[in-house]
């Protein structure tokens, strides 16, 4: 599994994050996706070809103290349980964000380190335009 995250996709996450971070400290951002198979348009014309790409069903925060728990879930081994929480512990919640994503049955583990936004501007993006985000967000 390999999650392309479309610009609205990025920036819940990055609000997620923030204020996650903002309300509990480090941790992680869980989300919930589904492939969504989009018609291809080639220069005005189809050709009966689709686009597979991720839409996010949920997300939420999970607190650092509550991840090793999860991930226990998840029955991960321990050393990737290790790596992910050793992450936790070092990522630089400013600017990097730490991402688990479960498409089905499949979780993919990620850290976002030094995206074109930071959390906390994506914070602010969808604060000032709730009325564009207000359906994504539970």
């Amino acid at each position: 599994m390999s999650t392309e995250l479309n610009f609205t996709n990025f920036i819940l996450i990055g609000y997620t994050a923030w204020k996650g971070f903002s309300q509990t400290g480090r941790g992680a951002v869980f989300c919930h996706i589904k492939q969504v198979d989009l018609p291809r348009f080639h220069v005005s014309i189809f050709h009966g070809k689709y686009h597979c790409t991720s839409e996010i069903v949920s997300t939420h925060f999970l607190p650092q103290k509550e991840l090793a728990a999860y991930l226990h879930e998840w029955m991960l081994s321990p050393e990737i349980m290790t790596k992910i929480l050793k992450a936790v512990d070092t990522y630089n919640p400013k600017i990097d964000m730490i991402l688990l994503v479960q498409d089905g049955s499949q979780i993919e583990i990620d850290i976002l380190q030094k995206a074109v936004m930071t959390p906390r501007e994506c914070y602010q993006q969808v604060r000032q335009r709730w009325h564009e985000f207000s359906g994504y967000i539970s």
